[in-house]
């Protein structure tokens, strides 16, 4: 089963050229699927970007592919700046997938000879240093926060030890970041605020009005058992530094979102320590399943979806109201 990972940057528009589309006008045209106009139509797919280091014209090669089918490359300059990092997913198992723009359309030029379908593809591609964070996501069961807004984190300079450690060369990078409750003690009140950490450490906290906004979704996964995760912006360098949120807000969460978050990854800390200690009992915590709706083919035994998971657009939609997560 492929394992995708949406890289991240990716801001709603397809400006990334591809090249070739021409030698591959049939996977093009079937990409459009059955809706198809001759007179053009346009669709909005994932991609899949392929390393080909066996390539024969081109080592850095990054090949375009939909549903396993060739759509064409990465023009061989970007190619060579992202095949890197884009081989490093994939040795770890991952299959890097953006969004793409998929266009097409038959052209007769004199009236006379059969129409000529022509087709083009562009992606929604982040500059190479933003595509994949530049930390490793929690080790804890957590769920990854929709994106959709900006918010700036207070209080960094008071915690540059450690993100002094992350900050690219380029001077910005993504990172993830966990949410946490916290009481901070004032002269003469306490104010509960939500407090963001980076591997573990803190890293500043939320404004108090950002922070009740927040909370009471941290408290709803945590009584899940997840902890909550989102995505940030570290910009600066080793003296200063500057970390923003991009999430949506909480009144956006939907009721389906709620009782089923999607992408949960990580292991329970009950089960970590367990793994970690030969011969320890297991600690009776609670357990989820993901369960497939009707006509989805079964995932191995123990799968839980990956980061930037999405079914195949072929599989039936799931029923209204299906609760992909269930206690086992």
């Amino acid at each position: 089963m492929i394992r995708p990972f949406d890289l991240w940057g990716q801001r709603g528009w397809c400006n990334q050229e591809v090249v070739g589309e021409s030698n591959y006008a049939k996977e093009i045209r079937g990409a459009l699927g059955a809706d198809f106009k001759p007179y053009g139509s346009e669709v909005e797919k994932d991609v899949h970007l392929i390393p080909e280091p066996t390539n024969r014209f081109d080592p850095h090669a990054v090949k375009v592919a939909y549903d396993g089918q060739t759509l064409g490359y990465l023009p061989k300059g970007q190619a060579k700046i992202y095949s890197a990092a884009l081989t490093a997913l994939v040795n770890r198992g991952w299959t890097p997938q953006v969004r793409a723009r998929i266009w097409g359309r038959e052209e007769d030029w004199d009236g006379r000879r059969r129409p000529q379908f022509v087709g083009s593809v562009t992606l929604d591609l982040a500059d190479p240093h933003m595509i994949v964070p530049a930390n490793m996501p929690p080790a804890d069961l957590h769920v990854m926060l929709p994106q959709g807004r900006i918010v700036q984190v207070a209080g960094e300079e008071k915690c540059m030890t450690h993100l002094a450690q992350l900050v690219s060369p380029q001077g910005e990078c993504w990172i993830y970041v966990t949410l946490h409750q916290v009481e901070q003690q004032r002269a003469r009140s306490t104010r509960t605020l939500v407090e963001v950490r980076v591997n573990g450490e803190p890293a500043g906290t939320l404004s108090p009005a950002t922070s009740a906004e927040m909370l009471p979704v941290l408290a709803h996964l945590s009584e899940l058992g997840m902890l909550t995760a989102a995505r940030a912006v570290l910009k600066g360098n080793r003296v200063k530094a500057d970390v923003t949120l991009n999430v949506c807000k909480a009144s956006s969460l939907t009721d389906a979102w709620l009782d089923a978050p999607p992408a949960a990854e990580g292991a329970r800390p009950a089960q970590r320590a367990t793994a970690e200690t030969p011969g320890s009992a297991a600690a009776p915590v609670p357990q989820w399943r993901f369960v497939v709706p009707p006509g989805w083919p079964p995932p191995p035994a123990g799968w839980i979806p990956a980061q930037g998971w999405r079914p195949d657009p072929s599989w039936p939609p799931a029923p209204d109201g299906w609760q992909f997560w269930v206690r086992a």
